[in-house]
């Protein structure tokens, strides 16, 4: 999880899904440049986002 929001990083799991491992260091970088945060925890059972912003 610690490089997850870094650009061309993909998941461990499996293989079958496509993409450039972009989707979640576009987003980090959106909620950066207004000011907020992307953070995310996970266990077995699930695998939560939190995105925070001050106002």
């Amino acid at each position: 999880m610690d490089r997850l929001f870094q650009p061309f990083q993909r998941g461990e799991g499996e293989k079958r899904f496509q993409g450039l491992g972009l989707g979640l260091y576009i987003a980090s970088q959106i909620a950066e440049a207004h000011g907020g945060k992307i953070e995310v925890t996970s266990n077995a059972q699930e695998t939560r986002f939190a995105f925070t912003m001050t106002v």
